[in-house]
């Protein structure tokens, strides 16, 4: 018997920065995997992050990052993804909202997990060229998140 994955199909008009985000996250998935990926993989498979974001992100960078890869523009892009990475993107959507004080739709929500995408690759590209293999730079990665506002300088400033 075959079993039948329910999922949502989504059209959007994005920026120029926000295509050439997801072009970024499907070759970077593609690489780590050796398998070619395509965006509805990348969604798939980052979906469960997005419930993290919030608490792994400050919410000016959060922002900044959605000023900057506008959701909305010219470029028109197709895919599909599972109902439940629907679902669970759509449930962070609103707590990215809340985190943020504006209203985060679904476009900006992916656009959110493809910059936690982008961060995490950056960040263990980074550690290999420190010597680290790639397994320990991925496992060391994740305590490279930034969030803590309240930052204790370790030298007075001067006057």
């Amino acid at each position: 018997m075959t079993k039948v994955t329910a999922e949502k199909a989504y059209h959007i008009s994005v920026s120029d920065h926000y295509f050439r985000l997801t072009s970024e996250g499907i070759r970077l998935l593609s690489n780590k995997h050796h398998s070619y990926y395509s965006l509805s993989m990348v969604i798939n498979e980052r979906a469960e992050r997005a419930s993290y974001l919030v608490d792994s992100y400050d919410a000016d960078d959060m922002r900044n990052h959605l000023r900057i890869i506008s959701s909305e523009g010219e470029v028109e892009i197709d895919f599909t993804i599972l109902e439940t990475s629907s679902s669970t993107i759509e449930a962070a959507a609103l707590s990215f909202g809340e985190a943020l004080g504006q209203e985060v739709l679904l476009p900006d929500a992916v656009s959110l997990i493809l910059f936690d995408l982008i961060v995490e690759r950056n960040a263990t590209e980074v550690l290999t060229k420190l010597g680290l293999s790639a397994s320990e730079a991925e496992s060391y990665r994740v305590s490279l998140k930034k969030k803590d506002a309240n930052v204790i300088p370790l030298r007075p400033k001067r006057s």
